[in-house]
């Protein structure tokens, strides 16, 4: 890191400092972890709202951890750069916690549902960066051949749609669904000139 990179995306920086450093410290502290991790049943009785945003700086394992920073790492910079410091936090952190509102409320009377990780900002971010980068591919390290960005995009939200009704793995992918979702209408409303990017990128 370096002070012109910081200085370019201050925010970038930080949720990355901030997310590594509060998993880490959480993968060594299970009493950490149950206290910022998503669980609806604590939000329903304690009103411990909070818990909507903070699941996104603690994650399961390692290898976790690394997935969605390496995801976050490939995007965050350059959109900071492009939609400007101020809008870009309120992307990732409105998209954090809109991707919970619905499953936390749908889970609200389950005292066994819980949920982790900051694929829900990064799924927003992927679904933001299409806006603007309509004509690129995307690449990631499940899919050997990039794609255009609008078939990602369309192929992420249908998996999402599928996991999540047929309950693939231990994925959140209702999370990851709403976090797309919230990533798209965030961005318009924050930047609509967003859209008419997307649109002449397909369009001319």
């Amino acid at each position: 890191m370096n002070e012109v990179a910081f200085s370019v995306a201050p925010f970038s920086w930080a949720i990355l400092a901030i997310t590594v450093v509060t998993s880490a410290l959480a993968l060594r502290s299970r009493s950490l972890e149950d206290a910022l991790l998503l669980y609806p049943w604590d939000i329903a009785r304690r009103g411990q709202w909070y818990r909507l945003f903070t699941y996104g700086l603690v994650h399961a394992d390692v290898l976790h951890l690394l997935f969605n920073m390496i995801a976050l790492y490939s995007i965050t910079f350059v959109l900071e750069q492009v939609m400007g410091t101020a809008r870009y936090a309120a992307l990732y952190c409105g998209s954090m916690v809109l991707s919970a509102v619905i499953p936390a409320w749908r889970h609200r009377a389950n005292e066994r549902y819980s949920a982790l990780g900051a694929s829900g900002a990064v799924s927003a971010l992927f679904l933001s960066g299409m806006l603007y980068f309509p004509t690129a591919k995307v690449g990631l390290l499940f899919l050997p051949i990039p794609l255009p960005w609008p078939l990602f995009a369309v192929l992420f939200i249908a998996v999402s749609i599928v996991g999540s009704r047929r309950n693939w793995g231990n994925i959140g992918h209702d999370i990851h669904l709403y976090g797309a979702l919230a990533g798209l209408l965030l961005t318009v409303l924050l930047d609509p000139r967003s859209l008419e990017i997307f649109l002449h990128g397909l369009f001319g």
